[in-house]
């Protein structure tokens, strides 16, 4: 029996959830982490504006990575 390549609708839609884990999960991990960081040290809008600014950052080299190992760039 021969295996069929996947349906390439239902590809494209698992690589857009892919991309939506990708950005999402680091931006709200480091912004978890800068708030914590910032109710221990006191230091209220200093670590949760550098833990979102470095989530975004990396949510976007992650999602590029993702689509140029996918070979859509």
């Amino acid at each position: 029996m021969k295996r069929q390549p996947p349906n390439p609708v239902w590809a494209n839609l698992a690589l857009v959830g892919q991309l939506g884990f990708t950005i999402a999960v680091p931006i709200i991990l480091l912004a978890v982490v800068g708030t914590l960081l910032d109710g221990w040290l006191h230091t209220k809008p200093l670590f949760i504006l550098l833990g979102l600014l470095l989530g975004l950052i990396s949510g976007i080299y992650g999602a590029y990575r993702l689509l140029k190992n996918s070979q859509v760039l």
